[in-house]
């Protein structure tokens, strides 16, 4: 791996364990919201693919002024796996901007990690960052559609504003051009019995059950891998409270879904992931799932579901509207995904990028089965 690079008064260097103190006051200085170490040891310390904090930091005169974090997933396409780093968290210190600093932890950190672990890079970043990454080589794939099912339009528009993907004029636009519209849609499939299939609920994540359901239905695309350290890890985020949901057949669970309630600025709720993710369960059996899901919500300002492996028909049919389609499409922020390999795929001879022996383009986005679970979101 790479050594530690200088600039005048900056040092780029790897992390120490006793940066974590100085991490958490550069996030609380940068997103003005304070994260706890409980928080941090389960993002980046108790990941379970690698042993080590995959991160970069800028020093200043003893003080950590950036830091460009990654989490590590295990990606999937064909019957390949390989490891691969998500971008999490990358900050620079107001106060030390415009001086080249993230373009020098960016560099450290492809330096560093030249070699290993990770076969490649996927990420999901800000408008305000992706120039950044286009300018280090980054490959923009297109835009991952995210499905919002509005629950409280008045305090959406009002003092309540989405902070990440709705932006506030998005919010407000919507309230003033689409409110009957959301309403309306808003009020279907509202029950949790949905065509006669009863959900259970679980509060503690069944893992087995929900990796028999994946390896049922495996998507042909590049995918995050589930398995049980996989679902032990990712939910164990201690911000949310996550739920379970399953629907049986003949005693037999035919689908699942995994929903995290969390708040900030909004009361929302996240559907995480939906197994199985190519669609093969029973028909009406993900309407079902997402119909507790909305019903259980009903205290949520919304209800947020990205990706394109939930069928199209029962997002709709529940209230979800998909962020590039009327009416959002006027008001909200897309997601853009991007990847980057450390190496040619060519050139490669371990082969450590999956989609090298899968004739599958990365670059495409019609190759992606994308859910919020394998997104930067915590």
């Amino acid at each position: 791996m790479g050594s530690a690079s200088t600039h005048p008064q900056t040092t780029i260097r790897g992390y120490d364990p006793g940066d974590r103190s100085g991490f958490l006051d550069l996030y609380e200085a940068v997103w003005g919201r304070r994260k706890g170490r409980d928080w941090f040891r389960w993002r980046f310390e108790e990941n379970p693919y690698v042993d080590e904090v995959p991160m970069v930091v800028a020093e200043t005169d003893g003080s950590i002024v950036g830091a460009e974090p990654c989490v590590a997933f295990r990606l999937a396409v064909g019957d390949r796996t390989a490891l691969a780093f998500q971008p999490a968290d990358w900050m620079v210190h107001p106060d030390h901007r415009r001086r080249g600093v993230f373009t020098m932890m960016t560099e450290g950190l492809l330096d560093r990690y030249a070699d290993g672990p990770a076969g490649c890079y996927f990420n999901y970043p800000s408008e305000a960052i992706l120039p950044g990454l286009r300018d280090q080589g980054w490959t923009e794939v297109g835009s991952v559609p995210t499905h919002y099912r509005v629950q409280d339009l008045e305090r959406l528009a009002g003092d309540r504003l989405p902070t990440d993907r709705l932006g506030a004029k998005g919010a407000l636009a919507l309230g003033q051009a689409g409110l009957s519209l959301v309403r309306g849609v808003s009020s279907l499939a509202t029950g949790s019995d949905a065509d006669g299939w009863t959900v259970e609920r679980h509060d503690a994540v069944p893992a087995t059950t929900l990796v028999d359901l994946y390896r049922a239905g495996v998507p042909d695309e590049v995918h995050v891998r589930r398995d049980v350290p996989f679902y032990r890890w990712r939910f164990a985020n201690p911000r949310w409270d996550p739920t379970a949901y399953l629907v049986r057949s003949a005693g037999e669970p035919v689908a699942g879904l995994v929903a995290a309630a969390t708040e900030d600025d909004l009361r929302q709720v996240w559907v995480m992931d939906v197994q199985p993710a190519d669609g093969s369960a029973p028909a009406g059996s993900y309407e079902a799932l997402l119909s507790a899901v909305v019903a259980d919500a009903a205290d949520a300002d919304v209800v947020k579901c990205a990706g394109t492996t939930v069928p199209p028909e029962a997002l709709r049919r529940c209230g979800f509207r998909r962020d590039d389609a009327f009416p959002l499409s006027s008001v909200a922020t897309r997601t853009t995904q991007v990847v980057r390999s450390p190496v040619p795929a060519d050139a490669d001879p371990r082969g450590r990028v999956p989609w090298t022996a899968a004739d599958v383009d990365p670059t495409d986005a019609d190759a992606w089965a994308v859910q919020l679970c394998g997104q930067d979101v915590a």
